[in-house]
């Protein structure tokens, strides 16, 4: 399960602002709360008892006393300054250390709090599909055309697109059996969740991935994935959110290698990308040129460490992922 302070990154764009003064007073005063009962919570922060246990419950605690035993659990992780958000204040070696911690502290949480059930389900529908797009404006942009140029390296369509109008278009083109991936920091993005909603109405499988929960992406999508972030600034999450987002892809993506998405004609696709591309690894200079070890499909390659794409050494599928 995810952190408190995750829990109050993911949900806090839909807060009460009586919630939010809870949770800004939990954050900043962890070691204090942890001795305090509701009321006296609801008296420091100005706000009515029922306004701190709704708090909980919108966190996803069975109530007050479920909060602060997890906040309890958390306050050695609350005090350490590597956890805490990057200040004009830190030296580069503080930053550089914060940047680390944050990333893995992310990736571990997204990692409990994700729904392998929903995963399954995705990579099943990935792995039977022709078509995967990928939807995404702004800086979710680029992690839509990443991961277009990764999955076009199995044996379907993968697209990506990012200007509102050709996300409409191609959304209204969708149809059953197909996916759409949606990327949206806020998961409030309006291109993104509309084109979403449209793709769903098409029959398309649609797939949302954001970092907050109770979004209008999560409402439009029919499988929502939340990324989780121990911090509130947005220079830390922006970084963190990310990571965590391509690593769900990755998961996807390798599972869905694994099982039955790579052909020989994928493999050709390889060969002839690795004879074109890239220069030998390690190879010496004769004359200028690099010296070709070997020919793969009548094309002239070179053997790199680990072979074209280890990935696709995968085995065939006996079943379902």
């Amino acid at each position: 399960m995810s952190s408190f302070l995750s829990r109050i990154a993911n949900f806090g764009e839909v807060l009460t602002p009586n919630e939010a003064k809870v949770a800004e007073y939990l954050r900043k005063n962890p070691e204090k709360a942890i001795g305090e009962n509701i009321q006296r919570v609801a008296q420091q922060t100005g706000v009515s008892i029922a306004s701190v246990s709704r708090l909980a419950v919108t966190l996803g605690y069975r109530d007050w006393k479920e909060l602060r035993l997890s906040l309890a659990k958390e306050s050695h992780a609350a005090g350490n300054p590597v956890l805490a958000d990057i200040t004009p204040e830190d030296s580069d070696e503080t930053v550089v250390r914060k940047v680390f911690t944050s990333n893995i502290a992310s990736l571990t949480e997204t990692l409990e709090q994700l729904d392998m059930k929903k995963l399954i389900r995705v990579i099943d529908a990935v792995k039977n599909t022709d078509r995967v797009v990928f939807f995404g404006s702004g800086g979710s942009g680029c992690i839509a055309r990443d991961e277009s140029l990764r999955f076009a390296h199995l044996e379907l369509s993968a697209e990506a697109y990012s200007e509102e109008f050709q996300m409409m278009l191609q959304a209204s083109r969708m149809t059953k059996g197909q996916v759409a991936f949606g990327f949206s920091n806020s998961g409030r993005s309006k291109a993104t969740v509309n084109v979403i909603a449209e793709a769903r109405k098409n029959g398309a499988l649609t797939v949302g991935i954001a970092n907050y929960r109770n979004s209008p992406l999560e409402r439009e999508a029919d499988i929502f994935f939340c990324t989780s972030f121990p911090h509130r600034s947005e220079m830390t999450v922006a970084l963190t959110a990310r990571i965590a987002v391509e690593s769900i892809m990755d998961a996807i993506y390798v599972l869905s290698a694994h099982y039955g998405r790579v052909t020989k004609k994928v493999e050709y696709m390889d060969s002839i990308l690795e004879a074109n591309l890239r220069y030998a690894a390690g190879a010496r200079k004769q004359g200028g040129k690099g010296k070709p070890e070997k020919k793969v499909n009548n094309a002239t390659v070179f053997p790199i460490p680990g072979g074209v794409l280890p990935l696709h050494a995968s085995r065939k599928s006996a079943g379902t992922a």
